[in-house]
Formats: C-alpha cells, structure tokens, sequence
C-alpha cells in the first residue's frame, strides 16, 4: 500500500488488490461476467491473452481516469491553497492508517485463494462492512486528538469525511471474483465512470467556495456510486455471517499481508506526518503535491499490470519457470513506461510545476526532482509484492518490509534537521537502498535469477538516461527559458525521439513486447469501433 490515495481529493480506484472477492451470480447486458471454467486464467485461454486483455482494459480506463484526474488537479491546485492540500495530505495519514485494521487484507485472501468457499465470502464481506461502520465512528470521536496532533483545528470536520469512503465501500466481494477471473472489463468501466463523476463532483465544490472540504467529495461520491452499481447488478449476497473457520483460514494468508501492509504504510507516509507534525500544512502541500505527481508514473504502470498479475501468478504458482518467465516481462514492461515518465518529470520540472499548478507551487520544483529520482527503483519494487502473495509468503513479505520500513523511518527523522528536502533525500535513499535485497527475496521464491531481472532493467535504465541527459540539456543548447510553456513543450518532444530508440538499442526484446502489446491493445481498439459501426 502506498499513499491513502492517488492524489488528494481525487479518489483512488476503490478496488485494488487488496479488496474484493465472491461469487457473481451474473452481471448487466453486453458485461461478461464469470465466464470460464472455475480453474482460472490458466485453463482459459491463455495466461498471456488473459494478462494481455486485463491490462488492456485497465490501462484504457487508467489512461483516461488520468487525463481526468489531471485536469481537475490543474483546476483545483488554482481554487485551493498548498496549505488545503496538506491538511487533507495530514488526515489521510491517520486515516489511512486505521483502515488497515478494519479491512484486515482479508479482501486479498479472496483474490488469492482460487476457490473461496461461501463461508469465506461472508466473513469478507461482514468484517468490512462492520468495520467500516466502526472505522468512522472511531476516527470521528478521535478528531480533536488529530487535530492537536497537527495543530489545526480543521482536521475536527475533516476526519469524518475523509474517514467515509471506506466504510461506503462495501462491494468487496464482488471486486475480488473479477479480479481472481481476470475480467476487468467490468472494473475498467465501472471505475472509469464513478471517479470521473466524483472528480467532477469535487470540482464543482470548489468552484462553489466549499474550500478544503471540496477534496474530500470526490471519494464519497465514488463508493457511494461504485457500492451502488455492484449491487444492483450482481446477485450475489451473503448467505452467512462471520465464520471462524473461515477467517483462520483468510489469517493465513491476511495475517502477514496485514504486518506488511502496516510496516509498509509507515515507510510510506512516515514523511507525510513527520512534515506535516514538525514543518506545518504549507509544507507539507508542497511535499504532497510533489509526491503524488512523482507516483502517477510508478503507481498508474504497476498497479494496471499487479491488478491482474497477481492473481495470473497465483494460477500458476507451482510452476515456477513459468511464473517466472510472466514475471520477468512484467517487470521490464513496468520499467520501460514508467521510467521515461520518471526521468521527463524530474527533467521538464522547473517548466511543467508552475504550467500546471501557477507560480505559487513552485517550492514542489526541488521536491518533485528528488522524489522522481527515488521513484525509479519504486517502479521494480512495487512488482515484488505480486510473487510474495501469490505464492502465499506474506510472512516473509511482512519481515522484509520491516526492516525496510526501519531504515526509511530513521533516514526521515534525520533529514528533518534539513527540512522538507531532507525528508525527500531521505525517502531516495531509502528506495535505492532496499531495491536489491527485496527483489532478491522476491525472486528467489519463484527460483528466478536476480540478475536475469536486473539486467533488463539496467539496460532501460540506461535508455532513460540517455533520454533524461538530452531532455534536460534541450533548453540550454536552444537557448529557452525553462520556465517557460514553449521549453517544455520542446522538451516532452525531444524526449520521445530519443527515448525510442535508446530502448531499441539497449533492450531489443523489451522494445519488441512493448511495440507488440500496443499492437494488440490498438487492433482490439480497432475491432471494436468495426463492432460498434
């Protein structure tokens, strides 16, 4: 888990990996729902056309989220204050938190286990609703607790609200059995449509003059509309109420999915509270925004493929030199889109923050370049997680986690004394740091060689900086302002020319499955506009 959301106000998809799952007794005209056999993707067609299709269409909707989330950041970054954006970036910390204890992971028990029983459903799907109900009681009578924490009496208003969304989630069964079949067709849609209509909810409330409270619409718009659709077209509903059997079996799998969830939040959003404790709400926006935009790249890329390599690696979990040839590809694909996007945002900086967001926002340009450093190794070590829970070693997930989630929280408190650049130094040192040793352990569960993988992934590496050395010098040697919209716009261009072919040239093979997924994602696009007409 990373960050409680994608960005503050604009809501993350409620249906990731580590939420979802049950039986789906059918779903609305022209959505195929539940189709092949009950063994999975293995037996169905293919693991690749099956991974293929799901990132497909999870990719569109992503693309297309993005655009939307983007625009509205742009419009909102100009009504509201770095400061409005901190105090929100403040209470997710908390509230982020807390969640972890009332979801339990026990929605990824149900992706992983490829034949939940209905004991098994009912026991999700009960736990979460009920903690959710207690989950905002709870935050919402801590609320002046929050609030003298952070010194800002807001937060007393702000904790219930942010606190919602959870507990009007409550669709987590259904979530998992499309992701468990590998069909996202379904979620791609449902999650397109619901957070475009909360994003343009939250706008509108700014527009309004609602202030800081308008970034808290947009979640509660989304569950509110996404729990409503799951269940007025899917038939599933529980048969039960909470099984003990049933949750020891989920705690073997949840149990070490949860002690990982918790070390790794806080090595995550550590800095969040430590800036906004010690170095007040308008740094901490600064901080924010400069790390969400950093994470786009790292999350939007893993997240599409990990929504459906989990549950592919899980089908095929004993066969370890095909999970690790999936995961291999995987992991080069996730670096060769994200991590021109990485090197382009550290690069077009000092154009591209006050382009977007006005000139008030440009104490983020440091931020944002440190932070994109940092991000590079995230893009590898966010894929890890995928072969820890699909072959069930969430304990060894947990204990790997921690020792990262130490050293992270050390090197933050340290950089404090340089203030909110030193806590983004400290995070890249951090990331650099734990990338070897936890794609060692990652691996060596499937018996893939570590220096297979890294080995395609310095040889992207090396093709990002080459794109990054000619993006950043593009300005200077044409004599542009780099504050200005014509230097980035020369830049964005410069870095394509040479991206392509520096990938070419440094990794062929990857440069191939690449080209060949954009084949297949365009002609799929293509018959379906045929269909259409």
């Amino acid at each position: 888990m990373d960050r409680p959301t994608d960005d503050p106000g604009v809501p993350a998809g409620t249906g990731d990996g580590t939420a979802g799952g049950g039986a789906v007794g059918g779903g609305p005209a022209g959505v195929p729902v539940g189709g092949g056999p009950a063994g999975g993707p293995a037996q169905s067609g293919g693991l690749s056309r099956s991974v293929t299709v799901g990132a497909g269409w999870l990719a569109g909707s992503r693309i297309a989220s993005q655009v939307v989330q983007f625009g509205a950041g742009i419009v909102l970054a100009r009504l509201l204050t770095p400061s409005d954006f901190g105090l929100l970036a403040s209470i997710y910390v908390i509230t982020g938190f807390s969640v972890l204890f009332f979801d339990l992971g026990l929605g990824g028990a149900l992706v992983q286990n490829q034949h939940p029983t209905a004991e098994d459903e009912n026991t999700v799907f009960w736990v979460n609703v009920l903690g959710g109900l207690v989950f905002v009681a709870l935050i919402s009578a801590a609320g002046p607790l929050i609030a003298d924490v952070f010194n800002a009496p807001r937060l007393i208003r702000l904790a219930p609200l942010a606190a919602m969304p959870f507990t009007l989630s409550i669709g987590v069964v259904q979530i998992a059995t499309l992701q468990r079949r590998l069909q996202m067709r379904v979620l791609a849609v449902l999650e397109l449509v619901t957070s475009s209509v909360g994003i343009a909810a939250g706008v509108t409330a700014a527009v309004l003059g609602a202030g800081v409270y308008s970034l808290t619409v947009a979640p509660i718009v989304q569950s509110t509309l996404m729990s409503a659709w799951l269940w007025t077209h899917f038939r599933w509903r529980p048969t039960g109420f909470f099984d003990r059997a049933a949750a020891r079996r989920l705690w073997r799998f949840s149990g070490g999915q949860l002690g990982f969830n918790v070390v790794n939040y806080w090595s995550r959003n550590a800095d969040n509270f430590l800036v906004g404790r010690y170095l007040g709400a308008a740094s901490l926006g600064f901080y924010n925004r400069g790390y969400n935009l950093m994470l786009l790249p790292v999350q939007q890329v893993s997240q599409v493929l990990g929504r459906v390599m989990m549950p592919a690696l899980a089908a095929v979990k004993d066969d370890h030199p095909r999970a690790g040839r999936a995961y291999s590809r995987a992991i080069a694909l996730v670096d060769a889109l994200a991590v021109p996007l990485l090197v382009g945002l550290a690069a077009t900086a000092p154009s591209l923050v006050p382009f977007l967001w006005g000139p008030r926002w440009v104490p983020t340009v440091p931020l944002l370049q440190v932070l994109c450093i940092a991000g590079l190794p995230q893009c590898a070590l966010a894929s890890a997680g995928w072969l820890f829970q699909s072959q069930n070693r969430t304990g060894l997930m947990f204990r790997v986690g921690s020792a990262s989630a130490a050293l992270g929280v050390l090197l933050m408190v340290a950089g404090l004394h340089w203030g909110v650049r030193g806590v983004a130094v400290a995070v890249l040192a951090t990331s650099w740091v734990s990338f070897v040793p936890e794609l060692f352990f990652a691996c060596r569960l499937i018996d893939l060689p570590l220096r297979r993988v890294l080995r395609t992934i310095v040889g992207v590496g090396v093709a990002g900086a080459v794109m990054a050395a000619a993006v950043w010098w593009t300005p200077t040697v044409l004599g542009l302002d780099r504050t200005r919209g014509t230097a980035l716009a020369v830049q964005v261009l410069v870095g394509a020319v040479v991206y392509v072919p520096a990938l070419r040239l440094a990794e062929p093979a990857v440069f191939a499955d690449v080209t060949r997924l954009g084949r297949r994602l365009a002609g799929r696009l293509r018959l379906r506009r045929s269909a259409r007409a």
